[in-house]
């Protein structure tokens, strides 16, 4: 029956129906798009474009301003279009600066438009049908005030008009005339518009009121007259002024046939053809018909002879049938889901009938535009033309999902993809199936939760007669709504059966299967499946396993090939070679393969997709075959495939594709159901994409270098500066550049990488290789490039691809014009026949070279921080700071060498035209706070100044008012009184203090020398009232005179008289050891041992004699030891030795009785004595 209500669903698909050529756009939503003849035309001539991210946005409303903006196009062309502006305002709310002012202001100027009451345009506003009609009648000819396009009832006036000349005309809904106009049906009447015909008026009758021009008059409107050389620019030449003709004298459309023979139009820019677009058919339909229902629908009167009926199937002419009233003959190609279009000509009674057959398949892949490649698609097809097999191509630009199902429609003609659009899918459970004996199309259908679907004439999937009711499917509608592909959502548990119970390795019911993850397991099972119809060794079937972990399994009607014939099968290659047939089965991102080791088969590999799967060739020969069994749920298509080869079938396992890594872009560790894995961008065999790398990926087999491991494979650290925590952290610090190839598990993970030799390239040895090195540049004349420092040349391969990596790892594609001199940057070539074939050039940073300012110096902030480097954002830039003192500090000086920096008034200093690190040293000092001069005089009692001070400055105390003055009394004085005074501050002021002080005695002196503190006392004059002791360690020192008053001095430490040293050091006269001391008494010096008892004989001292001494009387006490110093004479008038005491180092002596230089017993020489040393 005919189909009127199927048009809206058959645009879905003849939207792309058409021819296109470079002169039209390919916009991204060309499948929205349903007037894509009109998008097609206006896009080609500049009238209206599309947006910048490559869409069109059909279903966009149309602004006031932009229609008027179109309008101009159509009229002036673009070009002058867009020189257009506004000297004043059109319209108050239109301003000159205006985005649409000049458009507005020509309109307005020409009578096209006329604002608002209010004086007003509104420019924002949606245009409605209506007023955008009356734009494109102005720009026709047509007289607003002469056809009543104005006042009340002016929209009335131009929808007759409109309508009636076909502005309209393809418009797949009833022209509402308020609504507001899209962007793609603007597109539809302004291409109307360039077939319509141009008005004048001969005469017109108009007064003038308030100023303003009134058309009262006029004659009615005439089409205009072509006599130029454009006249049949539009269709044919009829001495008549075209739009097009007019203002578009290089745009032509001529009557053709698209590639489904359909009678089209044929639009042309200049030589450049834009595209063929098909005629609306005068009847439609997506169903079988028959001649009398053409007849009918037709409205004809008479019947139309067979030789006046031309029928064409997918373009190729097809057995004709005559259009008779009541005939039953059928088109013979039309059927369900087949659109079928009618196109009958009344002026020479002729009938052209066309079927384009709507078919199935999937996604295989998205290929990306290269160079002068378009981007395209490919299908892998469920179903198809006869005698058309193998992966179809379809240049789009649009996205669809891998393995996705899709519509596809072919020209036989032209042996071609024609459209793709993504079938509707509906998951349900099948009430009903309805299968016809006699094979009938249109009474085949299923029910699904209650909604009846008919199957299409192209359906493909599982049979319908195989469909079990109460089941769950999914099946896939065409764009009428007829289900053309069917598959049953059965179990995805699939496994191979090896061996089943009667196999002489088993007891009981069992068999061992192989499951899709390639393991291997022997399990009990509820039947016998080993003989009778139950017999399933060597099937594919599903399974189901109880609480008892018992199997039952069931077949899935799973096909084998066996060793006699070649099977072929190529990683990322759809199409399957079985039993020597080219594309027997396909496969696609979903499908399972289940691959054997070659003679064995009990270990298995699986692999997901048939981009991941092995490459495999077998034959004939002895031991080159394989058992091949496979499932293909629906079709053609391998749901899932054990193979099984002989032993010495090659497998090229994993993937032969080159693939460059980029480390920068390393993914933090992903742990999902796939595994764990890092993602990289990456570059596999020129195409840009991400992959995943398994996070124990290994490099040609071992672990990824730079990594160390124990006996066990355990990791233990790796080369890094830094060790990497774990193997994977190594991995991410490691992998980049490019691999010779790589293998994957069955979830696409990278598991090991293929290295190239490295740096296998030279220019003598370079017919095929690889090389990496640092630096590039090139030659352009010779399109050569130059790597490394030695600037190797080697030529590019006119059809080499070249890669550029950014610093985070971004891969874009490149070209050789791109490439520019850079001795940092690392590159990666693969070279064949001499010339590269890929190029990465992968950016590494240059070394930095800083141009700034940093600072030396201390107690200083800079812009308020500690003092740091300041960078300059480009070399020769001014570097502008501020520089503060640390609290108590001031700012003495700021230069840059020996040129002192003067800050602005703001305080800001500036080092002018910085082109290297320039020091800038800041002087400080601390700041000098406000004090007054303190004169400190130590005086006697009586008024005598003993020592008078100078001027002092000193500060306040904290926080007080008043100088504290702290005395120090003179040597040989002591304070008598006050230590400290407090005086009054005075800023700037001077004070003198007076501290008393009087001289020291005996009491004093001694005092002193016991004080832990005092290591020497200095006296002018000293009289004894008793002994003096002077400790070890301690000095006195008498400046004039020392009065013993019959009293001793006791020195164990040192002495000095009136400049000469009695006790002290070598240059002293007498040097005194531990334990001794030496007393004086005038010219008497007694050596005893340091409070000992006259009479102790134990006791031990060494005092030293260094310089000659006469006219003494000399004492050596029990226990001392004086020994001479080497030369020293010792002239006595009186000498004294006790028992046990000695004079050492004795080379002669006068009056002395001595044995060894040893003086024993009680000698009292009271007569001169000389002793002379050694």
């Amino acid at each position: 029956m005919k189909k009127f209500l199927s048009l809206v669903l058959a645009l879905v698909m003849t939207m792309s129906l058409v021819t296109i050529s470079a002169g039209a756009k390919d916009f991204t939503d060309n499948s929205k798009i349903n007037y894509k003849e009109a998008v097609d035309v206006m896009s080609a001539v500049k009238v209206i474009d599309g947006y910048a991210d490559g869409s069109f946005n059909p279903q966009g409303t149309l602004t006031r301003g932009a229609a008027a903006k179109i309008i101009c196009n159509l009229i002036l062309g673009p070009t002058t279009a867009s020189a257009l502006s506004a000297d004043t305002a059109p319209y108050k709310d239109v301003p000159v600066n205006h985005t649409f002012a000049g458009y507005i202001a020509y309109c307005q100027q020409q009578g096209i438009i006329s604002g608002y009451a209010d004086g007003t345009f509104r420019p924002a506003a949606t245009l409605t049908n209506y007023a955008f009609m009356k734009m494109l009648l102005g720009a026709l000819g047509y007289d607003a005030q002469i056809e009543g396009y104005v006042g009340d009832n002016w929209s009335i006036a131009v929808a007759k008009r409109a309508l009636n000349i076909g502005l309209d005309d393809g418009l797949v809904d009833e022209f509402v005339g308020t609504e507001a106009a899209t962007r793609e049906e603007a597109c539809l009447y302004a291409l109307n518009t360039m077939t319509a015909d141009m008005v004048q008026y001969d005469s017109r009758t108009s007064v003038t009121v308030g100023g303003a021009e009134v058309v009262i008059a006029g004659s009615k409107a005439e089409v205009v007259k072509n006599n130029s050389k454009t006249d049949g620019n539009v269709f044919a030449e009829d001495n008549e002024m075209q739009f097009a003709e007019k203002y578009f004298t290089n745009l032509s459309v001529t009557k053709g046939s698209d590639d489904f023979a359909r009678p089209s139009n044929v639009w042309k820019l200049k030589a450049e053809k834009i595209g063929t677009y098909a005629d609306e058919a005068d009847v439609t339909y997506t169903a079988g018909v028959k001649s009398k229902d053409i007849y009918k629908d037709l409205d004809l009167g008479s019947t139309i002879d067979k030789k006046d009926v031309s029928v064409y199937n997918n373009g190729v002419e097809a057995a004709s049938i005559a259009i008779k009233k009541g005939s039953e003959d059928k088109i013979a190609d039309a059927g369900n889901g087949v659109l079928t279009e009618v196109f009958y000509n009344d002026d020479d009674d002729t009938v052209i009938v066309t079927s384009v057959q709507t078919y199935v398949g999937t996604i295989n892949k998205s290929v990306a535009a290269k160079g002068d490649k378009d981007a395209y698609v490919e299908i892998a097809p469920e179903s198809a033309p006869a005698g058309v097999s193998g992966i179809l191509k379809f240049e789009t630009v649009e996205e669809f999902e891998d393995d996705a199902y899709v519509l596809y429609t072919y020209s036989e003609d032209t042996e071609e993809v024609k459209s793709v659009a993504v079938a509707e899918e509906v998951s349900g459970t099948v009430t009903k199936a309805e299968n016809s004996d006699t094979n009938v199309a249109d009474k085949k259908a299923l029910t699904i939760d209650g909604e009846r679907y008919k199957a299409s004439a192209n359906i493909a999937g599982q049979n319908l007669g195989d469909v079990t009711v109460k089941e769950d499917y999914t099946i896939y509608l065409d764009a009428y709504g007829y289900m053309i592909y069917v598959e049953e959502n059965e179990s995805t548990d699939y496994a191979l059966v090896l061996r089943a119970a009667n196999a002489s390795v088993f007891v009981g019911k069992k068999a061992e299967l192989v499951f899709a993850d390639g393991t291997t397991k022997i399990v009990e099972t509820a039947k016998d499946y080993s003989t009778g119809t139950n017999n399933m060794v060597d099937e594919i079937v599903t399974y189901k396993v109880d609480d008892d972990g018992v199997y039952t399994l069931k077949k899935v009607g799973s096909t084998k090939h066996k060793p006699d014939q070649a099977f072929v099968m190529t990683n990322d290659k759809a199409g399957i070679q079985i039993n020597g047939v080219a594309g027997a089965v396909t496969a696609n991102s979903a499908s399972t393969f289940v691959v054997a080791e070659p003679g064995k088969d009990d270990d298995f590999t699986a692999y997901t997709g048939i981009k991941n799967a092995p490459s495999i060739t077998t034959s004939t020969a002895t031991d080159k075959g394989a058992n091949v069994y496979y499932y293909c749920r629906n079709g053609k298509m391998v749901t899932i495939m054990f193979i099984l080869p002989e032993s010495k079938v090659e497998i090229v396992d994993g993937v032969s594709k080159t693939v460059f890594l980029a480390k920068e872009s390393a993914s933090n560790l992903i742990h999902d159901t796939d595994g764990d894995y890092f993602e990289y961008n990456a570059v596999v065999d020129d195409e840009i994409t991400t992959v995943k790398v398994a996070e124990d990926v290994t490099v040609d087999g071992k672990p990824v270098p730079g990594a160390t491991v124990d006996a066990n494979g355990k990791y233990t650290g790796c080369s890094h500066s830094e060790d990497c925590k774990s193997y994977s952290a190594h991995v991410k610090k490691t992998l980049n550049g490019l691999y010779k190839s790589y293998n994957v598990d069955k979830h696409g993970i990278i598991t090991d990488l293929k290295t190239y030799t490295a740096n296998e390239f030279t220019t003598s040895k370079g017919e095929k290789g690889y090389l990496t090195d640092t630096g590039i540049d090139k030659v352009s004349k010779e399109y050569t490039v130059l790597v490394g420092a030695s600037k190797q040349a080697i030529t590019c391969d006119d059809d080499a691809t070249y890669f550029y990596v950014d610093e985070d790892g971004n891969i874009s594609e490149s070209s050789y014009k791109a490439i520019a001199q850079d001795g940092n940057d690392k590159v990666y070539l693969y070279a064949k026949d001499y010339m590269v074939q890929t190029l990465f050039v992968e950016e590494v940073p240059a070394p930095k070279t800083t141009y700034g300012v940093n600072f030396a110096g201390s107690n200083f902030t800079v812009n308020g921080a500690a003092p740091a480097f300041i960078e300059a954002d480009e070399k020769g830039d001014d570097v502008e700071f501020t520089v503060e003192a640390a609290a108590g500090y001031q700012i003495d000086s700021v230069k840059v060498g020996t040129k002192t920096l003067t800050a602005d008034k703001n305080g800001v200093y500036t080092v002018e035209n910085v082109k290297s690190t320039v020091t800038v040293t800041v002087a400080t000092s601390a700041v000098r706070a406000e004090t007054m001069d303190i004169v400190v005089n130590y005086v006697l009692s009586n008024g005598t100044v003993i020592e008078a001070g100078v001027p002092t400055a000193m500060p306040a105390d904290t926080d007080k008012s008043y100088v504290t003055v702290t005395a120090t009394a003179p040597e040989g004085y002591k304070l008598v009184g006050v230590a400290a005074q407090y005086v009054p501050f005075e800023a700037n002021g001077m004070k003198t203090v007076e501290f008393t002080v009087a001289a020291m005695d005996m009491n004093d002196v001694q005092n002193a020398l016991n004080d832990a503190n005092v290591t020497e006392v200095v006296v002018d004059d000293l009289t004894l009232t008793d002994d003096l002791d002077i400790p070890a360690g301690k000095a006195l020192v008498i400046n004039d005179t020392l009065d013993l008053d019959g009293h001793n001095i006791w020195a164990a430490g040192d002495l000095t008289i009136n400049d000469e040293k009695i006790v002290g050091g070598s240059d002293a006269y007498f040097t005194v050891g531990a334990g001794a001391e030496v007393q004086v008494f005038g010219n008497q010096y007694i050596m005893r041992v340091t409070n000992k008892t006259e009479d102790d004989d134990t006791a031990n001292g060494v005092v030293t004699l260094n310089k000659d001494l006469s006219g003494v009387v000399l004492g050596v006490k029990n226990g001392v030891d004086l020994q001479l110093a080497s030369g020293v004479k010792l002239n006595l008038s009186g000498l004294e030795i006790r028992t046990n005491a000695k004079i050492s180092n004795v080379a002669s002596a006068t009056g002395v009785t001595a044995t060894d230089n040893t003086v024993v017993g009680y000698i009292d020489v009271n007569s001169t004595v000389t002793i002379s040393a050694n």
